[in-house]
């Protein structure tokens, strides 16, 4: 099953540490046997409220083929991180490989 799933992280860390947390929680995927199929950055962007006392959140957006059960574990672990504000996990039937108009980074289509 395809899925979309969007981090957003403490805007009070840097944007290499949001990277690297980013990195670190598509690892736990792949380790539960998930594939990430694409990868985006959205920058550092302003909150629509205040989260956790931050009020702005760097957003990521990665399209992941898994089942669904993985993301159940998923959730329990990223609630345990203080930086992680945000995690939005839609199931989807196909996505775009181009890169959206938020994409900082442009997108990285991931073949592993």
């Amino acid at each position: 099953m395809l899925y979309e799933n969007v981090f957003v992280f403490s805007g009070q860390i840097s944007d290499k540490a949001a990277e690297k947390k980013l990195d670190d929680f598509l690892d736990q995927i792949k380790k539960l046997g998930g594939k990430i199929l694409k990868k985006e950055s959205w920058g550092l962007r302003t909150l629509a409220y205040k989260i956790k006392k931050n009020s702005k959140g760097y957003y990521f957006m990665t399209i992941s083929e898994s089942e669904s059960n993985i993301y159940a574990d998923f959730d329990k672990k990223v609630k345990q991180d203080d930086e992680f504000l945000r995690f939005l996990n839609i199931k989807i039937k196909s996505y775009d490989k181009n890169s959206s108009l938020l994409d900082d980074s442009r997108s990285q289509d991931i073949k592993s």
